[in-house]
């Protein structure tokens, strides 16, 4: 009888993970299908849907490195394919932190008789060099021949540099799968046929999900650089920034030698509100430390973020006292503001940075605009380096608040949407004064579309260097099982009709690493490098200026890259966050004393001396493995010198106080603080 029981059990366990596995493989071919779906009909281009496809499952496939390229022929026989017709070198690799490693090696194949060994570095395949190759499939293409056909293999073995010829041969009883070759009849370009093949042959358990999400990843990274997919667990980070809030405690936290110390409790959230201090050290968040444990900032972030009206308790210490203090917080919606930084740069000149177009970011410069124009401001530097976008909407009102009139912004069109055109209707803060815009390599999207505007109807400077290039609009769509995809389904246009999307024909990545190009181009440093597109060429509205379409916004005034004042050494504080973490030790240690001496912001400004922080920061620097070089030291002395009064200050008052200290050596700034006066410059709008 119980013998009977556990077989019965042991059937139902089995049929309801059979039943299981049959609702995600259900779920996840409904999602593809209606993914699909979605390109077919939306995308901005026409687009070839069975190359789509192929591309997905070669997304699955670089997900499964270890499946090999021989399959033994009764694979074939079971899935009804041919074999590819070509033949490999006989071996497996591995990526290992940008390196390409030989994984396995077959017996009797080209590899084996040609003596090549397990961990053997490849970093050519005939003229090929592998640094650009970043996916399994791109490899194994390079690999792939006719039979006994040899290539050259430029390896690494320890400290040698090698080049071996390899034969390819076939394997008796095994052949070449069918991917990733290109489009024909006998190749796996289906999902389904793909999943078929990786549960046939792959060794470990994975799931139809997991699998799934990789392959999505890979077929929209061809489609362009900007379609994208967003997993559940990634949805809430992403939007969070755009949204303007999230919902958790209020604080700004710092880990600091394993200990979560309160870098800011944000005004007006519920932190603040039960009395939570910057300097207070965080020990316990509910009934878990978190103190001495080696938690990361991510673990900690875990435990404070929560539903609104949820509750937590945090027991903290504070000053020198061993006692711990239990504050119970009730959790509510948190602000993320866009703007990092507004205040008067010159008697009548107002300065604002905005990191994002947010949802929230027009009120946020409507009310730094009111409490500059109370402090004496008439002209505007609005400062857009390093800005990335955000909301199409956002970037409109934007503009509409500095052009004067119903003017066109900006229009988007697509394969399958007419062309929508964006105007400003409203009477704008800053319709009068003069206007300089600052950008560079990293100011995208909808930075561009403000950038653009005002360029186009020659309403203010553009300064700084040519931006990213991003003229792609994304629709959001939400997929059967809650995660999300972007696929672009137009392209935005400037008011003068050019389009600054950057070409993409060479892949995602090196779409992505063409702003570096720039610096080794030298166009970072020199105007004249500017490779503007002379098939696009447009003028603007008013003055009949040149500009160029398809690469960018190129500035009106240039402003090259500033590489003084940086050195080895600085570069170390930078990159292991020694300015941060001394910054945080040193306020924290000395905050009554400072907050006494410097009682505002404007007094700290003027008289803060850094020379005996200076001294604490190089011994500080040493305990964390960085030695002190005085030659390289006094290259960036000055840089060093502001970067750490800047820091103090950011902990010591506000994060936005940073920048007021810092751009002392932003030299983009500086140049649009000379100009800015300059009635001429404005009357032409050139140099």
């Amino acid at each position: 009888m119980i013998i009977r029981f556990i077989i019965f059990i042991s059937l139902i366990n089995i049929s309801s993970s059979v039943f299981s596995q049959n609702n995600e493989l259900r779920s996840t071919e409904i999602k593809i299908q209606r993914l699909l779906f979605l390109i077919e009909q939306m995308y901005v281009e026409d687009v070839n849907i069975n190359k789509v496809q192929n591309d997905l499952v070669l997304g699955m496939y670089n997900y499964l490195r270890p499946m090999s390229l021989y399959q033994h022929d009764s694979v074939f026989h079971l899935l009804e394919l041919k074999p590819s017709g070509k033949t490999s070198l006989g071996m497996t690799v591995k990526f290992n932190k940008g390196r390409i490693l030989i994984d396995s090696i077959f017996p009797n194949s080209g590899a084996f008789n040609a003596q090549l060994k397990n961990k053997d570095q490849i970093i050519g395949i005939d003229n090929n060099k592998l640094n650009e190759v970043y996916y399994y499939s791109d490899f194994y293409s390079l690999s792939l021949g006719d039979e006994n056909s040899i290539s050259n293999l430029t390896l690494i073995r320890e400290k040698d540099t090698l080049n071996i010829d390899v034969k390819r041969l076939k394997i008796p009883n095994h052949s070449v799968i069918p991917i990733p070759n290109s489009l024909n009849a006998n190749s796996i370009n289906s999902y389904e046929e793909g999943l078929k093949l990786f549960d046939l042959i792959y060794p470990d358990t994975i799931t139809n999900s997991e699998i799934t999400e990789h392959g999505i990843r890979f077929m929209l990274e061809q489609l362009d650089p900007h379609s994208t997919y967003i997993s559940l667990k990634d949805l809430h980070d992403m939007n969070a920034p755009l949204k303007g809030s999230f919902t958790g405690v209020g604080i700004r936290f710092q880990i600091f030698k394993d200990t979560v110390l309160i870098v800011q409790a944000i005004p007006g959230g519920p932190s603040e509100k039960v009395g939570l201090m910057a300097g207070d050290k965080i020990i316990k968040i509910g009934e878990e430390m978190v103190a001495g444990i080696g938690m990361k900032n991510s673990g900690v972030r875990e435990r404070l973020l929560g539903d609104k009206g949820t509750k937590v308790l945090v027991g903290v210490k504070r000053g020198n006292s061993n006692e711990i203090i239990d504050f119970e917080i009730t959790r509510d919606k948190i602000p993320i503001y866009s703007v990092d930084a507004s205040y008067m740069a010159n008697e009548n000149t107002g300065y604002i940075k905005l990191n994002n177009f947010s949802s929230t970011s027009i009120s946020e410069i409507r009310k730094a605009v009111f409490s500059l124009k109370n402090k004496g401001m008439k002209n505007l530097i609005l400062d857009l380096q390093n800005n990335g976008g955000g909301y199409l909407k956002t970037a409109v009102d934007l503009a509409d608040e500095m052009l004067p009139g119903n003017r066109k912004i900006v229009s988007t069109k697509g394969r399958k949407f007419p062309e929508k055109i964006y105007g400003g209707n409203n009477k704008g803060l800053l319709e009068n004064g003069k206007i300089i815009v600052l950008v560079n390599e990293s100011s995208a999207s909808a930075s561009e579309i403000v950038s653009g505007a005002i360029q186009d109807w020659d309403r203010g400077l553009i300064v700084g260097r040519r931006t990213f290039g991003k003229g792609l609009v994304q629709k959001p769509i939400q997929l059967p099982d809650g995660t999300q995809v972007r696929i672009t389904t137009s392209k935005y246009y400037t008011p003068s009709g050019r389009c600054i999307q950057k070409s993409y024909s060479d892949g995602s990545m090196a779409y992505r690493k063409e702003k570096y190009s720039r610096y080794k181009s030298g166009e970072s440093f020199n105007k004249d490098s500017i490779k503007n597109n002379e098939n696009e060429v447009y003028s603007t509205l008013l003055k009949n200026r040149k500009v160029y379409g398809g690469g960018g916004v190129v500035p009106d005034i240039f402003v090259p890259l500033d590489t003084n004042g940086t050195s080895a050494y600085f570069s170390k504080l930078i990159r292991k966050g020694v300015f941060n973490q001394f910054s945080l030790y040193y306020v924290n240690k000395n905050r009554d004393n400072l907050e006494k001496k410097y009682s505002n912001f404007e007094k700290y400004k003027t008289s803060f001396n850094t020379k005996n922080a200076l001294q604490e920061l190089i011994e500080f620097a040493k305990d964390e493995g960085i030695n002190f070089n005085e030659k390289q030291y006094n290259e960036s002395k000055k840089t060093i010198e502001v970067r750490l009064k800047a820091n103090i200050a950011q902990d010591l008052y506000d994060y936005k106080k940073f920048y007021e200290i810092i751009n002392e050596l932003n030299i983009t700034l500086q140049k649009s603080l000379e100009i800015i006066n300059n009635d001429k410059a404005f009357s032409n709008l050139v140099e």
